[in-house]
């Protein structure tokens, strides 16, 4: 594999390692939005940051996120949706449905009522974006504004494009940043670092997006971008640990960060020692590889680094606890190594182990805002929600009256479906939700390992990593 070399020399101080996060020890943070809040992959990302760097001082977060919502749904769901989770933090995001879409084409257009209905829509998104940040500071709760992710109208897709929904979006982008301002509030800019992205893409390849391919949702890759923005926005530390060993130094003289040197040995072929952090890697899969890519991720955000001094020159053979990391020379361990990149090394798997544990959680919120979308959307005039069957005979009847003959007909039947399949189960689903948070917590907890540095005989220089 690639290795990352790291001069320690040249670092004169240390990112993150000493300074504060947004969330501490048992916040509750709900993220408020749309679609692209219910898919809840940026958030997920960031959760698993708190997860892995803190896992001492757990926090709660909550999806409020509804498909299809707008600044007035928002407002019309505060109550059972949002407050009622008791919330330390909100942080919203909301404008992709505000803008109304549908009054915008593949065309400009000069049609004076269309372009009053546009700036209506802007009008009212104001409006009720200034009262959603009075009504949660008003309950005391922090609120942290994210201006809107991009909707795609440049890139050569399949999917029509809707042209000015962006130039919409970027209104409410400087209206965001402006109650900002106004109510001192932090802010998150995914709309600036997509847009950036997504147009340096399409330079070199027309139909590239960091969007999805109907122009509107992140992908996976995107959804890391937005996480990585979110955090370092929030100053959010930078390194797992440092880990920095002197092979001439006892015990209690070796340093590190966010780590704690337990025991060195030495002998004239071997250097081994006991180091035990307290954080672990961010553990990233497959889908999201675009994104280290596209932006600083590691080096800003996941640095777990380890660098050796005074090793007699040659070629050494690194493991952790029985796992061989890597072989490297005595110069490379002396300017250091990112542990953080080797997905094979302990710390790593630890790490994928918690991300897997959150994935289930994950799939049991994802049913939990199914029942909220189907309740919010269209049970609010069902008089009998208690009795599965008449909810069953009312959303066959809503389905028939107003979405049968929809070119997303599918959609509602299947959402609909689940409602009925999950709602019994809906009490499950929560139960779950808080076992499986307090099961990934216990999961991110570090283990002490035992590093070894084997000396190889110098005819093994080849084997040393390209």
């Amino acid at each position: 594999m690639k290795i990352s070399i790291i001069c320690f020399c040249c670092l004169l101080h240390f990112v993150g390692l000493a300074q504060p996060t947004i969330f501490q020890k048992g916040d509750r943070v709900a993220f408020v939005g749309n679609s692209i809040t219910n898919n809840g992959e940026f958030h997920h990302n960031i959760f698993q940051y708190y997860v892995t760097r803190f896992p001492e001082k757990p926090v709660t977060f909550f999806n409020c996120g509804i498909s299809g919502d707008v600044t007035g749904g928002i407002l019309s769901r505060m109550d059972d949706d949002i407050l009622v989770h008791k919330p330390t933090h909100v942080v919203l995001m909301i404008g992709m449905n505000d803008v109304k879409r549908s009054l915008y084409g593949p065309k400009p257009t000069t049609d004076t009522d269309t372009l009053t209905q546009r700036r209506e829509a802007i009008r009212v998104y104001k409006a009720n974006l200034d009262s959603l940040v009075r009504v949660f500071s008003g309950r005391n709760i922090k609120v942290i504004l994210q201006k809107p992710t991009i909707y795609d109208q440049t890139a050569r897709l399949k999917t029509a494009t809707n042209l000015g929904v962006n130039d919409a979006l970027k209104q409410c982008a400087d209206y965001t940043e402006e109650l900002a301002r106004k109510y001192r509030l932090p802010i998150v800019d995914y709309w600036t670092i997509l847009n950036a992205i997504n147009t340096d893409l399409q330079k070199k390849d027309p139909t590239a997006t960091i969007i999805g391919p109907d122009r509107v949702h992140p992908a996976s890759a995107g959804h890391l971008i937005m996480a990585y923005q979110f955090l370092t926005s929030m100053q959010s530390p930078g390194y797992v640990s440092r880990i920095l060993i002197d092979r001439d130094r006892g015990n209690a003289q070796q340093t590190g960060q966010n780590c704690v040197v337990l025991s060195v040995k030495k002998d004239e072929k071997s250097l081994r020692f006991v180091v035990k952090e307290n954080a672990l890697p961010f553990a990233t899969v497959e889908n999201q590889k675009q994104a280290l890519a596209l932006v600083p991720f590691t080096r800003e955000l996941n640095r777990e680094e380890l660098a050796v001094t005074n090793l007699p020159a040659g070629a050494y053979q690194v493991l952790i606890d029985t796992t061989v990391v890597d072989t490297l020379t005595a110069e490379q361990l002396k300017k250091g190594i990112n542990l953080a990149e080797y997905s094979h090394s302990p710390q790593y798997k630890q790490a994928l182990s918690v991300r897997a544990i959150l994935a289930d959680l994950w799939r049991n919120e994802a049913n939990l805002r199914t029942i909220k979308w189907v309740e919010i959307g269209h049970l609010k005039e069902c008089k009998n929600r208690e009795d599965l069957q008449a909810v069953k005979a009312f959303l066959t009847a809503r389905y028939a009256q107003k979405y049968q003959t929809a070119s997303n007909s599918t959609y509602y039947q299947t959402q609909f479906d689940k409602y009925l399949l999950l709602k019994p189960l809906e009490e499950t689903y929560k139960k779950a939700l808080d076992e499986l948070r307090e099961k990934a917590y216990r999961a991110a907890v570090p283990v002490a390992h035992q590093y070894t540095l084997i000396k190889l005989p110098s005819t093994d220089k080849q084997h040393l990593t390209k």
